[in-house]
């Protein structure tokens, strides 16, 4: 496995396989926006301005395919792949099972540490929302949830529900939505007062049937997502 130690900007040696740097080079690419949904890669000016073989690149564009950033085509080169709204749908479902499951499965796990730690996350967010510091509030949001699912040790659940979430936050440039911000965090206040009050029913159900539910949250999905197409739009709303 090919290797490599970089030094960056604040001195801390990057000692990450050279393909991992480049799957995070270019995903924050997609997620700056300097790749567009749709827009063919060109593997050879990437490999010419990272000073990188093609073996590395073809790695890391191997394992974005995976992850659902993009698509390689054969004779073509590599497209950008586009977040529809039936991917958020289907993303969201998937969040839906698995958290739920977790936090019914974790629930003796989840300690006054724990429940401390969710709300200071929380108030985190609440901060950034004040600041408009969307990139931070949507990290924090990822962190609150982490706080519980990190208990865990079903290693593959913990890995799938990782890249879900890279791709339904990291795809596109983050939209900022202040009432769905507001909302998300009076979720999750409402979360921390079910799990001290020892309710695992309750808890489990409100992830479940409001928190992760696309139903529920269908509103504010369509504002957030705005690069679902309006055929998709209009489908889903049949």
């Amino acid at each position: 496995m090919q290797s490599s130690a970089r030094q960056g900007e604040s001195g801390v040696i990057n000692v990450q396989p050279l393909r991992e740097q480049i799957y995070d080079y270019l995903r924050n690419d997609i997620n700056k926006g300097n790749l567009q949904p749709g827009q063919l890669v060109n593997t050879n000016e990437i490999s010419r301005s990272m000073g990188i073989s093609k073996t590395p690149l073809r790695e890391a564009l191997i394992q974005l395919e995976c992850d659902g950033f993009v698509t390689i085509l054969p004779r073509r080169g590599v497209m950008v792949n586009r977040l529809t709204l039936s991917d958020v749908r289907e993303s969201w479902e998937i969040c839906r099972a698995f958290e739920s499951e977790m936090i019914n499965r974790l629930f003796h796990r989840i300690d006054a540490s724990c429940i401390a730690s969710m709300e200071a996350i929380n108030n985190e967010m609440k901060e950034a929302m004040a600041e408009k510091d969307t990139d931070r509030f949507y990290q924090l949001n990822i962190d609150f949830h982490d706080a519980f699912l990190s208990l865990s040790d079903n290693r593959q659940m913990l890995r799938i529900l990782k890249r879900i979430k890279q791709r339904l936050y990291d795809f596109l440039s983050r939209s900022c939505i202040p009432e769905w911000e507001t909302v998300n965090c009076d979720e999750h206040e409402h979360l921390i007062e079910l799990l001290r009050s020892g309710d695992r029913e309750s808890a489990t159900a409100f992830l479940r049937d409001i928190h992760w539910s696309f139903e529920k949250q269908e509103d504010h999905i369509r504002r957030f997502y705005k690069q679902a197409t309006k055929e998709e739009v209009a489908l889903a709303g049949e």
